[in-house]
């Protein structure tokens, strides 16, 4: 896979994920699919943002990745959860937004939560 992280300092609030991460996150979200590539986007404030090309598919899609608990306010817990939760009230604007492929709350992979948007969102 072609993987290219950002490159940042040891404490900065965003840590990229590793290229097996990566390979793992999509294996279980997209049914054992593995990703040709992943480039970190470095206009993500909170979350880290990747694009994604996958064996087999056509569009890239995009992961985002909230940061470990550890690192958030307490207001921010459950932010991502919170988003997704609210898109059902989103509907009537649905087709302007990503879908949402997979999310996953378990943070047995990597013990940050994680989404797959459908997608490619303009960088």
């Amino acid at each position: 896979m072609d993987f290219q992280p950002v490159a940042r300092a040891s404490e900065a609030f965003q840590q990229s994920l590793t290229a097996e991460e990566v390979g793992e996150i999509c294996r279980r979200a997209f049914g054992g699919v593995t990703p040709v590539s992943a480039v970190e986007l470095s206009t993500g404030m909170y979350n880290n943002v990747y694009r994604l090309a996958l064996a087999g598919r056509v569009r890239p899609v995009i992961l985002r990745v909230a940061p470990s608990e550890a690192r958030q306010f307490r207001s921010e817990h459950r932010l991502m959860r919170n988003e997704f939760a609210s898109l059902p009230w989103l509907a009537v604007i649905a087709p302007l937004m990503p879908r949402v492929l997979a999310a996953d709350w378990s943070h047995e992979v990597i013990g940050r939560t994680r989404r797959g948007h459908g997608r490619c969102e303009r960088s």
